[in-house]
C-alpha cells in the first residue's frame, strides 16, 4: 500500500511540472523603455527608445522590443538651452558630436514620441570625473596553462567629506590570428592576407562602489583576471562613471535581481523603475534610465607575450597548437571576415 502511495504522489509531482495552467503575467507591451547617458567627455551620446515586448511562449519574436521612430529628442540645461537628437536609426538618436556636457550643470532628457506621450527624466547634475588612482596587472603562474591568468587591479581616491558613488563599465579588446591559406602559385601575385584581427566581447554588468565605511580612503575595484590561454595582445577599458545615489541604486538593484541564487530568502523579482515618467500619461509606465555623471576612461594593455617563463610560454605553445586557435581548418586572406569569432570588430582597435 505504501508503493502504491509513493507511485501516486509522484505521479502528483509530474502533474504539477507539466500541466500548469493558470500561469499570468502583466503584459507591458505598451510601456516605453529608454536609456541614453551623457557626460563631460566629447560625444556623440546617444539615447535608445522602443517599447516592451509582450509575453508569448510561442513568438521568439515578442522579446525583441519594438523601436520608436520619429519622436523629438531634446537634451535641455537649467538655464532653458535645449540640443536636438537626431536620429540615426530606427529607434536610436544622437546628439551633434560637438554637444559635450559640463561638470556642475543640471540636465533633462525630454522625449516626444510620435503618438503624443510626453516623456521626461529628472534633472541630473553632471558631477566631477574621478581618475583611476592605480590601474595594473600580475602574471600568476601555474602548474596548468587553464590555471595560468593575469591578475587585474584597478582603484580611485575618494574624496573626503561627501557620499560618493562610482559605476565601472569593463570593455575588453582581445586580438586573434587567423590562418592564411596556401599562396597560389607563380607567377599569380600573392594576395594581402589579414590575419590579426580584434574581438570586443560584449559585457552588460557594471562594477558598482561606494564610499561607505572608506571616506576619502582608496576604493579597490572587483575586477575579474585575464587568462593565459593564448599570447596574442589583450586590452582591458574602464569606463569610470562618478554617479550620484539614485543611479547607483538603479544599477544596483538591477544586479541584485541578476545574480539571484533561487534561495527561498532571494529578494522577489520586480520590475525596477527608473528616473523616467510619462507627463502627460501618469499610469503609462515608462522604464530605463537616462544617466548623467562625470566619467573618466583608461586603458590597460595586457602584455601576454614578454616576461614569461619560458617553460610557462613553452605549455602555451603546445596548448595553442593542440586547441587548434589559429583556425588552421578554415584559412581566410582577411580576418574581417571571420564570421565564427564572435564579436569580430576588425583589423583596427576601436577608438579610445
Amino acid at each position: 500500500m505504501r508503493r502504491i502511495l509513493a507511485f501516486v504522489g509522484l505521479l502528483g509531482l509530474f502533474s504539477c511540472e507539466t500541466e500548469i495552467t493558470d500561469f499570468k503575467t502583466e503584459n507591458l507591451s505598451d510601456a516605453v523603455v529608454v536609456y541614453g547617458e551623457m557626460s563631460n567627455l566629447a560625444g556623440p551620446y546617444t539615447v535608445r527608445i522602443n517599447y516592451t515586448s509582450g509575453y508569448s511562449p510561442f513568438d521568439p519574436t515578442q522579446f525583441q522590443g519594438q523601436s520608436i521612430p520619429g519622436a523629438d529628442v531634446r537634451i535641455v540645461d537649467e538655464s532653458g538651452a535645449a540640443i536636438s537628437l537626431k536620429e540615426i536609426q530606427k529607434g536610436m538618436y544622437q546628439t551633434p558630436a560637438t554637444f559635450i556636457g559640463q561638470v556642475g550643470k543640471k540636465y533633462q532628457l525630454k522625449i516626444m514620441t510620435p503618438d503624443g506621450l510626453a516623456i521626461a527624466s529628472t534633472w541630473q547634475e553632471l558631477t566631477k570625473p574621478v581618475d583611476l588612482k592605480s590601474f595594473e596587472s600580475t602574471y600568476s603562474n601555474a602548474e596548468k596553462v587553464e590555471e595560468m591568468h593575469f591578475n587585474v587591479r584597478a582603484s580611485v581616491q575618494d574624496a573626503r567629506g561627501q557620499n560618493d558613488y562610482y559605476l565601472v563599465k569593463r570593455q575588453d579588446f582581445i586580438q586573434f590570428l587567423t590562418t592564411c591559406p596556401t599562396p597560389p602559385a607563380p607567377p599569380a601575385p600573392v594576395p594581402i592576407c589579414y590575419n590579426k584581427c580584434w574581438q570586443a566581447v560584449q559585457n552588460t554588468q557594471p562594477i558598482l562602489a561606494d564610499d561607505a565605511f572608506l571616506d576619502g580612503r582608496e576604493i579597490a575595484m572587483s575586477l575579474a583576471s585575464v587568462p593565459y590561454d593564448d599570447f596574442t595582445e589583450w586590452f582591458v577599458q574602464l569606463e569610470v562613471y562618478h554617479v550620484d545615489q539614485s543611479t547607483h541604486q538603479f544599477w544596483k538593484r538591477q544586479e541584485d535581481q541578476r545574480t539571484l541564487g533561487g534561495g527561498i530568502f532571494d529578494k522577489v523579482p520586480a520590475q525596477i523603475i527608473g528616473n523616467l515618467t510619462c507627463l502627460n500619461k501618469p499610469e503609462r509606465q515608462v522604464l530605463g534610465y537616462f544617466m548623467v555623471a562625470g566619467k573618466s576612461k583608461q586603458r590597460l594593455f595586457i602584455d601576454r607575450y614578454n616576461g614569461i617563463p619560458a617553460a610557462s610560454y613553452q605549455k602555451l605553445v603546445n596548448y595553442v597548437d593542440f586547441k587548434k586557435m589559429r583556425y588552421v581548418e578554415s584559412p581566410l586572406w582577411d580576418c574581417r571576415k571571420a564570421a565564427w569569432v564572435p564579436y569580430n570588430v576588425g583589423l583596427t582597435l576601436p577608438v579610445y
